[in-house]
């Protein structure tokens, strides 16, 4: 039995995880070990935005996006809300389909998560970068899927525009 499974059936690890994730959510902790914490044991952060904001930073810089466009991503898919679930069932922050966790690795499930949700979708749109060559290309493709779209192309000036306001 490995070291990780004996952990989780400890019962004093069990209730030490649980003091830990009610004094996250209870006690005046600084936001972003607040959301950490609570992320980990998949509770309810609050999703604080000054902290939301630093994961999307960190994931632009993780996959060499420009910080404002990809502010300008998840304000317009999702007006920075992690619960946001299309019509069409796009999920979270960065708005990802549930099929295309899998160019991520994960489980469709891992989409609610705001940290596992934006770092999808700036891996996304750099694949998409990598793949059109170009920034307004790799928008049009991250909205509708394809380079000829009205919509996607609409969508792609509509970033652009609101990530030169951020800069």
């Amino acid at each position: 039995m490995s070291q990780e499974s004996n952990r989780l059936s400890d019962p004093n690890w069990v209730w030490g995880a649980f003091i830990i994730a009610v004094a996250a959510c209870k006690l005046d902790l600084p936001p972003n070990l607040s959301y950490h914490a609570t992320r980990f044991f998949g509770l309810n952060s609050g999703h604080c935005r000054a902290v939301i904001g630093q994961e999307v930073s960190r994931a632009a810089d993780a996959y060499g996006l420009d910080r404002n466009v990809y502010h300008a991503v998840v304000q317009v898919e999702s007006a920075g809300n992690p619960r946001a679930e299309s019509r069409v069932g796009a999920r979270g922050l960065s708005q990802v389909m549930p099929y295309n966790a899998k160019r991520c690795g994960w489980h469709p499930d891992r989409l609610w998560d705001p940290t596992h949700n934006v770092r999808c979708g700036a891996k996304i749109l750099r694949q998409e970068i990598d793949r059109t060559g170009n920034l307004k290309d790799a928008l049009t493709v991250y909205n509708c899927g394809r380079i000829n779209c009205a919509e996607g192309k609409q969508y792609a000036r509509k970033v652009l525009s609101l990530a030169k306001k951020l800069g």
